[in-house]
C-alpha cells in the first residue's frame, strides 16, 4: 500500500468512526466508554489500512470496491513545455505535507515548553493536572472536590490521551476533524472526572454552583487538565444535570461493528489490489505463442522495486520529450512491450503503438534505464512473463 493511499484510508476511517460518535454516542452518559469508543477509533484508524484478511479480501464487496472504487490507471504523463515547472503536482503535495509536519511538531515542543513553565510557575491562580502532577491554587487548596477532579484525571492518565491526539494531529494536520476529535475527547475527560467528583459532592446544585463561582483564570495551554474551563462550561451544566442513560442504549455502540466491517472489507480490498496488479491498472500483458516459457499470467505478477509511485517518480525523471514531438504538436500513448526475466532484467523491449515523432525511442530508452524488477512467481518458481506498459506523452497547454 503506497503512503497516499495509506493517508487517505485513516482519515476517511477516523472521520467515519467520528460521525458515528457525534450521531448517536456523543449525548450518551457512558463518559468511560466513550473515551474507550474514542481512543479506539483513534488507535484502529490507524491500523486498520496496514490489515489484510483473506476473507473480507475475497469478498463480493470486496472485489467490487478492488475494481471500481480504487482502480486507476498507470499511464503516466511527461511534459517539457519551455519554461514548465519541473515539479509535479504529487512533489508540491507532498512537500506541503511535510512542511506542515514540521510547523505542528514545532508547535507541540512549544507547547510543552509551556506547560513545563506552568508547572515551575507556583503563583498560577488555576488548580490543573498533567500526568500524575496535580497542582492545587491557594484559593482551592481545601477544596475537597476540586482535588477529587483533579485526582482523576491523574489517576486514568488522561495526559497520555491528549499526547496521543496531539500526535496524530501532526501527520494528520490538513484534516479539520481531527481538531474536533481533540475537542470531544478532552470534553469526555471532564465529564468523566465531574462524574467522579460528584460522588463525593452528592449534589449536583451545589458542584454547578462550585463552577459557577470561579474565575476562569486558566493556563492557556490546551495539554493540561485544568479544572475551570469556560470553553467547556456550558457542556459540563449539561451532562451535570442530565439523567443518567438507559442501558438499552449500550446498544448503540453495536453500530461499530458493521463499520468495522466495512473498514476491514475496504483495507483489505486495497492491499489484495495491490499485490495482484490487474492488467487494466498496470499493464495489459500480450500472448506470447513463440515461447511456451513465456507467461502471460502469473500468479504473482512482475512490478517495479517500491510500487507504482517509485516507478512513476522513475518515468517523470528520465523522460524527456522528443523535440520533434513537440514542434509538431504530437501526442499520444506509446505501448512498450517487453519480458521481465527471472531475475528481473528487462528484455526483448518493442513499442507495439506509436505516435511517432521519437515518442517511441524515448519510451524504450527510458525503460533501458530501469533497474530490475521483482520478477513473476508461478507455482513458487521465477517465471519470465510477458508485460505491455502504456506510457502517455501529453503537452500541457
Amino acid at each position: 500500500m503506497s503512503t497516499l493511499q495509506y493517508i487517505l484510508l485513516a482519515n476517511l476511517f477516523l472521520t467515519a468512526f467520528f460521525g458515528l460518535y457525534m450521531l448517536f454516542l456523543k449525548k450518551e452518559t457512558f463518559f468511560q466508554l466513550n473515551r474507550v469508543y474514542l481512543l479506539s477509533a483513534l488507535l484502529l484508524s490507524f491500523i486498520l489500512p496496514l490489515v489484510h484478511t483473506n476473507w473480507f479480501g475475497q469478498s463480493a464487496i470486496a472485489e467490487q470496491i478492488k475494481y471500481s472504487v480504487i482502480a486507476k490507471p498507470i499511464d503516466v504523463f511527461a511534459s517539457q513545455q519551455p519554461g514548465a515547472s519541473s515539479f509535479t503536482f504529487l512533489q508540491i503535495v507532498s512537500g506541503v505535507y511535510i512542511i506542515g509536519i514540521i510547523a505542528f511538531s514545532l508547535y507541540l515542543l512549544i507547547k510543552l515548553l509551556a506547560v513545563k513553565k506552568i508547572i515551575f510557575n507556583s503563583d498560577s491562580q488555576s488548580s490543573y493536572s498533567f500526568f500524575k502532577r496535580i497542582y492545587l491554587s491557594e484559593s482551592n487548596s481545601s477544596n475537597l472536590l476540586i482535588s477529587k477532579h483533579e485526582s482523576i484525571h491523574a489517576s486514568q492518565w488522561h495526559s497520555v490521551d491528549v499526547l496521543l491526539m496531539e500526535i496524530v494531529i501532526i501527520f494528520n494536520w490538513f484534516n479539520p476533524l481531527v481538531y474536533l476529535f481533540r475537542k470531544e475527547l478532552k470534553n469526555v475527560h471532564e465529564f468523566i472526572a465531574d462524574e467522579g467528583a460528584l460522588k463525593l459532592s452528592g449534589s449536583k446544585k451545589e458542584y454547578a454552583m462550585l463552577l459557577f463561582s470561579q474565575t476562569f483564570e486558566t493556563p492557556i495551554n490546551n495539554l493540561v487538565n485544568p479544572f475551570f474551563n469556560q470553553k467547556l462550561l456550558k457542556q459540563r451544566i449539561m451532562m451535570i444535570q442530565k439523567d443518567k442513560s438507559q442501558k438499552s442504549a449500550l446498544l448503540k455502540y453495536l453500530l461499530a461493528v458493521p463499520l468495522f466491517a466495512l473498514m476491514l472489507t475496504l483495507s483489505s480490498a486495497t492491499t489484495a489490489r495491490n499485490e495482484t496488479l490487474n492488467s487494466s491498472e498496470k499493464a495489459a500483458l500480450f500472448p506470447q505463442q513463440k515461447d511456451d516459457k513465456v507467461f502471460t499470467e502469473v500468479e504473482h505478477v512482475p512490478n517495479y522495486p517500491g510500487g507504482v509511485e517509485k516507478f512513476y517518480q522513475f518515468l517523470q525523471q528520465n523522460i524527456k520529450y522528443p523535440a520533434e514531438a513537440k514542434s509538431k504538436k504530437i501526442q499520444g500513448k506509446v505501448f512498450v512491450s517487453f519480458i521481465v526475466e527471472k531475475d528481473g532484467s528487462l528484455s526483448n523491449l518493442k513499442a507495439v503503438k506509436d505516435p511517432g515523432a521519437g515518442c517511441g525511442p524515448e519510451a524504450i530508452r527510458v525503460m533501458k534505464l530501469s533497474p530490475k524488477w521483482n520478477p513473476g512467481i508461478q507455482n513458487g518458481h521465477k517465471v519470465r512473463v510477458q508485460y505491455t506498459l502504456p506510457i502517455a506523452f501529453t503537452l500541457k497547454a
